[in-house]
């Protein structure tokens, strides 16, 4: 494999994975409704959404996604200790970042 390979697809690939997030969060929403309501960082609503919320969307996507990767990490691993440290530490990032997900979906609620 080539070294100089590896940098261009990283960087278009990550690229490809904060446009999804952005879109997965609800950019197009926060653009089009969300414009009026950038006073408060949450809106009570789930029909409007502004930019803080999608910002904060895309970062917890973005927190769920690297402990997916360290714990992903982790199968390439021989000694135990280190195996387990990343699993462990990769599934709870994810679980951080799923019950802040939630919590915000109760604010909206």
């Amino acid at each position: 494999m080539k070294i100089g390979f590896i940098k261009p697809v990283l960087i278009l690939a990550s690229i490809y994975v904060l446009i999804f997030f952005a879109f997965a969060s609800g950019l197009i929403n926060a653009i089009i409704e969300g414009q009026d309501y950038n006073q408060a960082v949450f809106l009570p609503s789930r029909a409007v959404q502004n930019n803080y919320e999608t910002v904060i969307g895309v970062t917890l996507l973005l927190f769920g996604f690297v402990g997916a990767l360290i714990a992903i990490k982790a199968f390439n691993v021989e000694k135990l200790y280190e195996k387990y440290a990343l699993l462990g530490s990769g599934f709870l990032i994810m679980m951080v970042s799923m019950i802040f997900m939630f919590k915000i979906m109760e604010l909206k609620a």
